[in-house]
């Protein structure tokens, strides 16, 4: 977020999210970076070239970006916060990423052959989390901007 964008003060802003939501956020974020401390642990020590998660966790990134619509991101004009919600979209975006997350060793094994498929499979994994906090991290700066919290 630029300063200039700010009409609130940027600690002040947490005060607009709903402390669930919040909490989800880091606790999402938390598990990518283990998750991905985990990958490049497996890439150093299996000796797996660099390309291939690299490549996954990107891609995951934009799926997580998607996934991300499974909580949907509104004011609640009575608390004054952002709050997040299901909708029927989500639950049918909810039970695609679990069937994802069900078969992703498999997906990846039909890709990716050996050693590789686990720092891979772990590069996925990170990336969909990490996708996840950006497009719920963005619209929140959408609902922001909507109640002219932000510019």
């Amino acid at each position: 977020m630029d300063l200039e964008e700010i009409t609130t003060p940027p600690e002040e802003l947490g005060e607009y999210v709903h402390r669930k939501l919040r909490i989800q956020l880091i606790i999402y974020f938390l598990i990518a970076g283990i998750v991905l401390g985990i990958s490049v642990f497996h890439i150093l020590t299996d000796h797996t070239n660099i390309i291939l998660p690299a490549i996954g966790f990107i891609i995951a990134v934009f799926g997580g970006t998607f996934t991300s619509r499974i909580n949907k991101i509104d004011w609640d004009h009575g608390a004054e916060k952002v709050i997040s919600t299901f909708d029927a979209l989500g639950v049918f975006v909810l039970i695609c990423y679990i069937a994802f997350e069900v078969y992703r060793e498999k997906i990846v094994e039909y890709f990716v052959h050996g050693p590789a498929v686990v720092a891979v499979s772990l590069a996925v994994l990170s990336g969909v989390m990490f996708g996840r906090v950006l497009g719920i991290r963005g619209r929140i700066r959408q609902v922001f901007r909507e109640q002219k919290i932000i510019k």
